[in-house]
């Protein structure tokens, strides 16, 4: 059996002796040297999470700030998903996905009886598992079906639920062990139903005056920023505190709202910092983030105060 050139060997072939005697070193250096870059510089890709989308990006030329080796392979747009959902170790969206997830963003939920379910963005909710290892597989169902590319399942007997409930005759073993879970949950949650309620009216009444202050304080500074006469986009640092205080973005969420950048400031509007101080696409992305979570803040205590008020009224 004839042995097979190495691949090393047929690089050897192809280099010319000449060329490299030119540049004061050997072939072998020459092969050596090419074998090394190309270790060195091979990508790490990152694919969306989304199933069935095969679009990626490359991590390293993103945090090195260089050209992706493909332009399929920016990270131009990309999000990255943190571990707090199904995901324990996390994931990466496309600009194509990131809405679509972040309306049905996945939060892991670990019930009082040591099951496991899925609390959706949207509402919904899946029956409850004993092993947590079958939500991501539930919740991309549910993405896959809200999409339009799995069609609607048939929905599970509930009492509760007008349309589903079942002539006794017409039950199956399947659907006899459902409803047996359920009142498995429910007896579950009885005997924590009074501590938990114990401990959120504990957790609110020492939450709520916490989340005033913040917004009192947070507004203070927003008011005070955006009535100050600087430029506020020449600075990184002062970009940066504008993105999580005021926002560069338009935040208009009402139904039928197009974003034009012409009669709202768009939602491009971060981005076009990022670039124009090189703010790398991490820390873009954690801004974006902390502005969310300052707004969202926000708009929650403003529903306290409304509910107080009509409360009093």
């Amino acid at each position: 059996m004839t042995d097979t050139q190495s691949a090393r060997d047929r690089l050897l072939d192809l280099v010319s002796f000449n060329d490299t005697a030119n540049r004061g070193i050997t072939p072998e250096q020459a092969v050596d040297d090419a074998i090394h870059e190309a270790l060195l510089n091979q990508p790490s890709l990152r694919t969306c999470l989304v199933p069935g989308c095969l679009r990626q990006y490359d991590a390293l030329s993103c945090m090195n700030g260089a050209a992706p080796p493909r332009p399929e392979w920016s990270g131009e747009g990309w999000a990255t998903l943190g571990s707090g959902t199904i995901f324990p170790a996390g994931g990466h969206l496309c600009p194509d996905h990131k809405q679509l997830v972040t309306d049905h963003l996945p939060r892991r939920v670990k019930l009082p009886n040591d099951r496991w379910t899925v609390d959706c963005a949207c509402g919904w909710m899946p029956a409850p598992q004993t092993w947590h290892g079958l939500l991501r597989a539930l919740w991309e169902q549910h993405l896959l079906t809200t999409t339009g590319q799995l069609p609607t399942p048939q929905p599970i007997p509930d009492p509760d639920v007008p349309g589903t409930r079942l002539p006794l005759n017409q039950h199956t073993e399947a659907t006899l062990t459902e409803l047996y879970d359920r009142l498995w949950d429910a007896e579950a949650d009885r005997e924590e139903t009074r501590d938990t309620a114990r401990a959120c009216i504990l957790g609110y009444t020492a939450a709520v005056p916490a989340l005033l202050g913040a917004k009192t304080a947070l507004e203070g500074l927003r008011a005070r920023i955006t009535v100050d006469s600087r430029d506020w986009s020449a600075d990184k640092l002062d970009a940066l505190l504008w993105a999580v205080l005021v926002g560069w973005n338009c935040e208009n969420t009402e139904e039928g709202h197009v974003h034009d950048g012409i009669d709202c400031a768009g939602d491009q509007g971060l981005w076009d910092i990022a670039r124009q101080h090189d703010i790398p696409i991490g820390q873009t992305i954690q801004a974006g983030n902390h502005r969310w979570w300052v707004a969202n803040a926000i708009k929650v205590a403003k529903q306290i105060e409304d509910t107080d008020k009509s409360k009093e009224g």
